[in-house]
């Protein structure tokens, strides 16, 4: 049974499994279900239409599933839908899409951790194991793919894609797309994410085409040239069909390399 603090102000539409827990002086309004074993923290408020799955943490005080900061949005029919094992810490807000319809959802993934303070604004899709720091903030219609990190105080405009195992360092603004396994700081791209890459378990070889696909970001400045350059020169392996293939579908462009030099393929580095 759930255990529901007397405090808390709760829709008498909110759903609770087994073994959920709901802290002191908590604001639950409208159609809010909350999988087993999930913990809201004292002060959380929780808006609806949302739904949370099991073991998630969240709070104290962030505000999640409230309505899209957009003048044209209808406030109350937009939904959220949180995956299992995530954390939401505190004063992170999270708000609901435009539309109708639990297809067209704001979506956060299984296992992804969101520190305190961050904004997940409407209609964005994070996928599983992704981390977001302190301060990071979200445009409207966002996508980040499994186990992209963003660093304390990073900004993603809207309509921005961020890769898988891609790293995004502290206080940047990202206007144009992070592809796959790429590294951003200092104002655009750096490399790839070498110790992301090896702790996700990907192979020598896999790790050597990643490293040389980057530096063909390096030497090329437009993107057919380059995705040219990587199909001539670097094998074929399912990574690089991944970064080729969020090259081609970008619609806001790739953030530019700021290496600023030629770079020659050596295989002597291999």
């Amino acid at each position: 049974m759930a255990k529901l603090h007397p405090t808390a102000l709760i829709d008498p539409r909110a759903e609770f499994a087994d073994d959920v827990t709901v802290g002191a002086y908590c604001v639950i309004k409208g159609p809010v279900r909350i999988g087993a074993g999930t913990i809201i923290h004292e002060h959380t408020h929780l808006g609806g239409p949302t739904t949370i799955g099991t073991h998630c943490e969240i709070g104290p005080a962030p505000f999640v599933g409230l309505p899209p900061q957009h003048l044209k949005a209808d406030r109350d029919i937009g939904h959220l839908v949180i995956g299992n094992n995530v954390t939401i810490r505190e004063t992170t807000t999270v708000h609901r899409a435009i539309h109708a319809g639990i297809e067209h959802a704001t979506r956060v993934g299984n296992n992804c951790f969101i520190m305190g303070g961050v904004h997940v604004a409407h209609d964005c899709i994070i996928h599983d194991s992704v981390i977001l720091a302190n301060g990071a903030l979200l445009g409207g219609h966002c996508e980040l793919f499994e186990k992209a990190f963003l660093g304390g105080g990073s900004a993603l405009h809207q309509f921005v894609r961020v890769g898988r195992l891609a790293i995004i360092g502290g206080n940047e603004r990202v206007n144009q797309e992070v592809p796959p396994f790429a590294a951003v700081s200092d104002g655009g791209l750096r490399g790839y994410n070498a110790i992301g890459c090896k702790r996700a378990g990907m192979s020598r070889e896999s790790i050597h085409a990643i490293r040389r696909v980057y530096r063909a970001i390096h030497f090329h400045r437009l993107n057919t040239r380059m995705i040219e350059d990587i199909q001539a020169n670097v094998p074929d392996t399912a990574e690089v069909r991944e970064f080729i293939d969020f090259v081609r579908a970008a619609k806001r462009g790739i953030v530019p390399s700021v290496a600023g030099r030629r770079v020659v393929f050596d295989d002597a580095e291999e």
